[in-house]
């Protein structure tokens, strides 16, 4: 499984995430789609928070060893945590690796679920830097990326939101860029949205990438919108981008994310949070 060799980012260094979950056997099988063929290595960490560090030696160690028989460059590493603080060691080893990726299991919980409950999926978010790729338990994992949709809402770091999508997709992949306007919009917000898609598919065909774009009114609220595109489409992995609100910020705005995440039947891929400036070069990418 491929990826295409674009102007996209690279994926030099993945960072999976693993703890004995069915999230976690789940995003097991995106990790191997990504990562086989050895160009990419995969740092398989377990955080130890119970004080049983030899049960998660075993753990990553099985774990790494399966994804080597597959043709996955990866080895396991162990981290210990206070309880409660195993989203900041995730965090700490993404940065210390400088990972491009983050892999992860996710229970979908919704904001407020996972407010009350915690998250851990929520806190790295809220912590690292770089994109994330949330796998829920019992969805639509293939590990097959050849059809990717491309959520944009404009206000993000796009150019960086391109490349990321052009790393993870397949060699054959073809991506449909999203961007979802309210329902009263008229004509003149219709055409910069339209713009803005153009915009953003110019870039990803100059990646390499085979793309098309859709603008759409939302009429469900843009988390069920975009969930239902990607069921219509077929898509095997949604990409947007993300604020990386805190968990209390995420449920009074509604984070759009999180929303997704909780909705929708494939994984999650999250973008680098970014300035989110729109630049002369989308501009003009737009117009061509």
């Amino acid at each position: 499984m491929e990826t295409g060799q674009t102007a996209g980012r690279r994926l030099r260094r993945l960072l999976f995430a693993s703890d004995r979950s069915a999230a976690s056997r789940a995003a097991l099988l995106e990790v191997a789609g990504l990562a086989a063929g050895g160009g990419t290595e995969v740092v398989v960490l377990h955080v130890d928070d119970r004080g049983r560090p030899e049960e998660g030696e075993r753990l990553a160690g099985e774990i790494a060893g399966g994804l080597i028989a597959l043709s996955v460059n990866a080895r396991p590493e162990v981290r210990r945590a206070r309880p409660g603080r195993v989203a900041d060691e995730i965090a700490s080893a993404a940065s210390e690796h400088a990972a491009d990726l983050v892999v992860l299991g996710s229970r979908g919980r919704s904001d407020l679920g996972g407010l009350l409950l915690g998250s851990v999926s929520h806190e790295v978010l809220e912590r690292v830097r770089c994109p994330v790729l949330l796998v829920r338990a019992g969805r639509r994992a293939t590990g097959r990326r050849r059809r990717i949709l491309l959520a944009v809402a404009g206000d993000e770091d796009l150019g960086d939101l391109v490349r990321t999508t052009a790393a993870v997709a397949e060699r054959d992949a073809r991506v449909v860029v999203l961007h979802l306007v309210a329902p009263g919009d008229g004509d003149l917000r219709r055409a910069m949205s339209e713009r803005l898609v153009e915009g953003v598919v110019a870039r990803l065909r100059r990646c390499g990438v085979r793309s098309g774009g859709r603008v759409r009114a939302s009429v469900r609220g843009t988390a069920d919108e975009i969930a239902r595109t990607a069921l219509g489409y077929g898509a095997d992995l949604v990409v947007m981008g993300s604020r990386r609100l805190p968990a209390r910020a995420a449920l009074l705005r509604r984070s759009v994310s999180h929303g997704v995440v909780h909705a929708t039947e494939v994984p999650v891929l999250i973008g680098a949070p970014g300035d989110g400036a729109w630049t002369q070069e989308d501009e003009e990418e737009g117009r061509r």
